[in-house]
Formats: structure tokens, C-alpha cells, sequence
């Protein structure tokens, strides 16, 4: 048996079903994001080739068959994806599915059948192989291959129905090998290129990493400093204070309060400095080293700064907003960083609920057992919140285990297993959302 992420097992053979539904996920999702910028330039122009290409084949290079009612469709599918900017919320998450459903249809199944009802005629041989072409750019090698042959399958199926007296799929036997050879290369090609783009990536982790390796080693020398500072600094102003007055020269009373104030302002700077290094150290997966930049630190307070960083358009906005200070507890773990997380979640949660009418995200503070915690909830649908001894407990709810929809929650799970705390999401009747952090009480 295999253990998860939640304290269970599973058998080494679902374990392993899943680890490779994720590389497979992580394979198709690297390359959206590597034509997503893309996406509108190429659905616009697919939006207006569609029913142009329909008046060439048409009227200017008469084909024995053409279908405008397709054509339609595939410039709608176009339009939708080319508007992705102005979608809502809850649709966006749906653009992966939408936007390999559009190629599908546009290309593999568009051309396959086209091909077929044309007889392989020369000039829809050619389209095909350019339509093939396209996709070897626009995909990554899982969905070239997935994507092709769902969609050549369903042409086939498509024109045995409306054309069973046709010879066209005869003919395009022929074709295979030439379209297979085009299918392996265009697969080899995106595979190999996914490779470089992995290690590009893992070469700039490893750049941030060692970087942020090098700074901590002066920057715990500028913390020692600052102690000492602290330590000797208020004594010698002390000390220094009764001359004030004995000439001109001197520095002033608040000029004297001001440099008594240095050691902590060199403190605080080192504490964010020393975030930003354990966030770099943390996206490469390797644990920090001690800068002697953690203190203990209300969490109200850490909640109170990841609030004031959220970019919100007015104070109404602010006002949906609703933080409970109740059952306050303290952070011992690089407190910048926390107010990292936190701004993260809190803006991703609030996102969420943003379009709603009425809609507030309420957080709350507890404790529970030998956990603290800071739970998000979504209270637009009314329901009132459980009892904080009905909270679940340690552990993680949902099928989405790794957060795949939630980068800010994989990044607050990153952290907080760290120090030994975990998140749980539960998302209730597919509305209402509640994600609560869970942080280890001191000693436990």
C-alpha cells in the first residue's frame, strides 16, 4: 500500500493510475500555457478563414462538395475562445476542455471529413496536411495524438452516414502512412521541445535557488549586526542625550529617536528580504535555511497586511470583506511569507464570489484540538458555518488533492506541510467555498 497526501493508503496500482492521470494533466495543461498568449490572434483568424474559404471553394475554385452550416459552427467555436478575456470566472476554468474541443473539431474533424466528401481530392489533401501542420504547433504531443485520431474517427463515422455510396474512404486509406509519418514527427518534435521547456524552467528554479542561497549567508551577518545594534545602540544615545544641548553640533532629540529606530527598521527589511529567499527556495522544492529572520507574530496581523495588498477597486468592495479577529494565535514561521499566502488565497477566494450579488467572504479564526486555523468561507448561498468542533480536520477533501484548479492553494499546501499544517477545500453543492489553513499549535 501507498500512503496519501491525507494520512490514508492506496493500492500501488491506483497510486500508480494517478500519478500518471497527473503527468499526463501537467503535460496538456504546460501546453496551453505555452500558446495561450496565442490563442486570440489564431481563433480570430480561424473565425474569419472559415466561412472566407467557404466563397473560395465555393464560387472562385468550385469543389464538388462544401458545407457552410460546419464552417459556421467552427467560426462560432473560434469566436468563443477569441472572446476568453470577457469570460466569467466560473467559466474560465473550463478554458483547457473548450479550447482542445474547438482544435479537435476545427482541424482533425473539420479537414478528415472534408477530405472524405471530397473524394481526397489534391487541394483538400494539401489542407488536411496544413490543418495537421497547425496542430503540431498549437499542441503539446499527448493531445496532438488524442486529438487526431478522435477526430479522424468521427469524420470517418460521419461521412459513412451521409455518404455511404462514397469511395472517398477507400482512398484516404492510402493517405495513412503519409498523415502517420506527419503525426510521429509533429509528436517527437512537441515532446522534445516539452523537455526543453522543462528544463529551461528547472534551470531558472535552480538559478533563484542558488541565488537565494548566496544572499542568506550575509544577510544572517546584517541580522547579528542589527542585534547588536539593538542591544548597545539605545545605551550609547542614552548616554550621549544630557550633550545634546552643549553645542550646536549635535544631533537633536528626534533625530536621536530616529537613529534608535534603525536596528528594527534593518529587522523588518531583512524578515521581507528573507521571505522573498524562503518563496524562491520553496517553488524548487528545498527547504530554507535559518536567516534568523522568523519571529512570532499575530496572525490577525498577518491577515490585516494580506488585506491591505489586495488590489480592490473601492471601499465596497473592501466591505465584502468580513474578518472575524476572534481566537487570535501566533506564527513563528517567516511572517512576511505567511502574509504572502494569505494575500494569495484570500484574492483567489474572493474572486471567486466577486460577480455575485451580495456575495461576502467571511474569515475566521479558531483553534481545534492541537490546530489552529484560518478558514475562508463563501457565505453568498446563506448557509450558516458549522461549529469549529465540526470542522474537518487534518487532512484534504475534495478529489482535487494537488490543487491543480488552485495554484495559491498549492503554494499555501507547499508551505504549511512545511511546518507540519495542511489546507482542506471543500467545495459545497458547487457554489458555496470553504478553504480553511491549518496551523500546528506551538509544541504539538
Amino acid at each position: 500500500m501507498v500512503g496519501t497526501p491525507d494520512g490514508g493508503t492506496e493500492s500501488p496500482f491506483r497510486w500508480s493510475l494517478r500519478r500518471l492521470a497527473q503527468n499526463i494533466a501537467d503535460v496538456v495543461m504546460g501546453g496551453l500555457r505555452h500558446v495561450e498568449g496565442n490563442i486570440v490572434p489564431v481563433c480570430i483568424c480561424g473565425a474569419i478563414m472559415f466561412p472566407v474559404y467557404w466563397l473560395v471553394w465555393k464560387y472562385l475554385f468550385p469543389q464538388p462538395y462544401e458545407n457552410l452550416p460546419l464552417r459556421l459552427v467552427g467560426s462560432g467555436l473560434c469566436l468563443l475562445l477569441a472572446v476568453k478575456d470577457w469570460w466569467p470566472t466560473a467559466m474560465r476554468r473550463y478554458l483547457p476542455v473548450i479550447w482542445l474541443g474547438m482544435i479537435l473539431y476545427a482541424l482533425p474533424f473539420f479537414f478528415t471529413f472534408m477530405l472524405l466528401q471530397n473524394n481526397t481530392s489534391d487541394i483538400w489533401l494539401m489542407s488536411t496536411l496544413s490543418a495537421l501542420f497547425l496542430m503540431v504547433l498549437l499542441l503539446d504531443w499527448i493531445s496532438l495524438i488524442v486529438c487526431f485520431f478522435i477526430g479522424s474517427l468521427l469524420a470517418w463515422r460521419l461521412h459513412l452516414l451521409v455518404s455511404p455510396g462514397v469511395t472517398g474512404l477507400n482512398l484516404y486509406v492510402e493517405f495513412i502512412p503519409v498523415l502517420l509519418f506527419a503525426v510521429i514527427a509533429g509528436t517527437v518534435f512537441n515532446y522534445k521541445a516539452a523537455g526543453l521547456r522543462q528544463a529551461q524552467e528547472r534551470a531558472r528554479l535552480d538559478i533563484g535557488s542558488l541565488i537565494a542561497k548566496e544572499i542568506q549567508s550575509p544577510l544572517f551577518s546584517i541580522r547579528t549586526n542589527a542585534v547588536s545594534l539593538s542591544k548597545f545602540l539605545p545605551a550609547l544615545i542614552r548616554s550621549y542625550a544630557p550633550a545634546v544641548k552643549e553645542t550646536a553640533e549635535a544631533f537633536t532629540q528626534p533625530q536621536l529617536a530616529a537613529l534608535e529606530r534603525v536596528p528594527t527598521r534593518i529587522d523588518d527589511a531583512v524578515e521581507q528580504i528573507s521571505s522573498v529567499l524562503e518563496i524562491l527556495l520553496m517553488q524548487n522544492d528545498q527547504a530554507a535555511g535559518d536567516t534568523g529572520a522568523s519571529r512570532s507574530l499575530s496572525i490577525t496581523r498577518c491577515v490585516d497586511d494580506a488585506i491591505g495588498r489586495l488590489p480592490l477597486k473601492n471601499e465596497l468592495d473592501r466591505s465584502r470583506l468580513i474578518f472575524h479577529r476572534e481566537n487570535d494565535f501566533r506564527v513563528g514561521r517567516s511572517p512576511a511569507l505567511i502574509s504572502h499566502l494569505l494575500t494569495g488565497v484570500i484574492e483567489a477566494s474572493f474572486n471567486l464570489i466577486y460577480d455575485r450579488t451580495g456575495g461576502e467572504l467571511v474569515i475566521e479564526l479558531g483553534q481545534t484540538g492541537r490546530w489552529n486555523y484560518v478558514r475562508l468561507k463563501d457565505s453568498s448561498v446563506g448557509l450558516r458555518p458549522p461549529p469549529a468542533a465540526k470542522l474537518p480536520r487534518f487532512g484534504i477533501m475534495g478529489g482535487d488533492k494537488e490543487f491543480s484548479n488552485r495554484p495559491d492553494l498549492a503554494f499555501a499546501k507547499l508551505v504549511l506541510e512545511r511546518i507540519g499544517g495542511s489546507v482542506t477545500h471543500n467545495v459545497e453543492f458547487s457554489r458555496t467555498t470553504d478553504v480553511v489553513l491549518w496551523f500546528p499549535q506551538p509544541g504539538a
